[in-house]
């Protein structure tokens, strides 16, 4: 059984600092049940929120070299 519409909120809950955050990787069994429309939204979803994280990991790394 996927539970795939309760991971997918969850992960969405909080945009994380680390582009790498195991929230932000794709969940493959979630978009086997998903129409074509869904993944496509799914996929925008995942990467504007990596790109997020990228911009806040950016931001604390220049916040760093300031001090």
């Amino acid at each position: 059984m996927c539970n795939a519409g309760l991971k997918l909120w969850w992960n969405r809950l909080f945009i994380r600092k680390d582009e790498f955050h195991k929230s932000l990787d794709m969940d493959v069994e979630a978009l086997m049940v998903m129409s074509k429309e869904k993944q496509a939204r799914y996929r925008k979803d995942i990467a504007r929120r990596r790109w997020i994280a990228h911009e806040r990991d950016i931001q604390e790394e220049d916040v760093l070299e300031g001090e």
